[in-house]
């Protein structure tokens, strides 16, 4: 007999009464695990459990279900506002993410200077880009996790998904890369869509070989400005939830955190201009610019704290 855990989008095998359960850790204690006694609210339900940063932008993929930013010219002046407005929050952890995080220049900078002041750091990337950067001294170690997309077991599915520049060995070395980073945890994220739906299993089977510290998968959501793969990609909830408990079991003992559309949608988002977002069914709801009142402020009146908060408890799976 098994435990699985469906309801907060966490969903791993374990015995009944296992130290897992002894374990969990809720997303705002997830700050300070490798840094002990820097973070800045411990133990507090009133701490922002996460904070997405969409960094840029720009991307150098062109994936037809994306639900990031419009491309277009960033205030790039405004990124050292809005990280001290995010280094002064009380977020427990700040995801880089964009487009693609690594066409900032200074974005292992960023983390640094956010894990300094006690919060966890993850980079969410397609991967191509990771060798290059780390050839010219990238700083990998600053940060906590990195998130690479893989969308596929095999190059053909993985740019049926990412498009034709997507490239499969380029994410699989990135992955080996982050494994060789001491104190850096490995995720692994996939968009679960009707194309790719099929190769789930066998992908499952090859993020079994990886051994990442946690397998994410997201339902494709239909939400975005730029998202213009509706018809090819529309999954039902219901074949989504199958699929996941259907793989869970063959990624195992990796552990497999997944959420569904409407699950997806518990997120707090910094755009480039400091505007903070949470998503609605099929667009973004502006809640307020952190750079016109605090950032813990807007969190305050957001009516989505507990969807966000259950949403991000996959981070408890990494504090081990």
């Amino acid at each position: 007999m098994t435990v699985l855990t469906w309801e907060n989008g966490y969903a791993l095998e374990q015995p009944p009464g296992g130290q897992h359960e002894r374990d969990f850790v809720e997303p705002w204690q997830f700050a300070g695990r490798r840094r002990a006694g820097r973070a800045r609210y411990p133990g507090s339900p009133a701490v922002i459990p996460s904070v997405d940063w969409w960094i840029t932008s720009r991307c150098n993929l062109a994936c037809d279900f994306c639900y990031g930013p419009e491309p277009g010219r960033d205030p790039t002046g405004l990124r050292d506002d809005i990280l001290a407005q995010l280094k002064d929050s009380s977020a427990a952890a700040v995801t880089f993410c964009g487009g693609e995080p690594l066409l900032v220049r200074k974005v292992d900078e960023y983390a640094g200077i956010l894990a300094s002041a006690g919060k966890r750091t993850v980079l969410n990337t397609n991967g191509s880009l990771l060798a290059r950067r780390v050839d010219r001294g990238f700083g990998l170690g600053s940060f906590d996790v990195v998130g690479l997309s893989i969308d596929g077991s095999t190059p053909d599915v993985h740019r049926a998904m990412r498009g034709p520049r997507a490239d499969l060995a380029e994410a699989l070395n990135a992955a080996e890369l982050v494994v060789r980073e001491p104190g850096t945890r490995l995720k692994i994220g996939t968009v679960v869509s009707a194309v790719n739906s099929g190769d789930l299993p066998y992908l499952a089977r090859l993020v079994g070989d990886m051994q990442p510290d946690v397998w994410r998968l997201y339902q494709y959501s239909a939400r975005g400005w730029q998202n213009t793969g509706q018809q090819r990609h529309h999954l039902p909830e219901e074949d989504f939830l199958r699929l996941a408990e259907e793989v869970t079991a063959l990624a195992a003992p990796v552990p497999v955190a997944f959420s569904t559309e409407s699950q997806t949608a518990g997120c707090l988002i910094v755009d480039p201009a400091g505007t903070v977002l949470r998503p609605g069914e099929t667009d973004y709801e502006e809640c307020g610019n952190c750079l016109k009142e605090p950032l813990d402020d807007i969190w305050a009146r957001s009516p989505a704290r507990s969807l966000i908060t259950t949403n991000k408890r996959w981070l408890s799976v990494l504090t081990a």
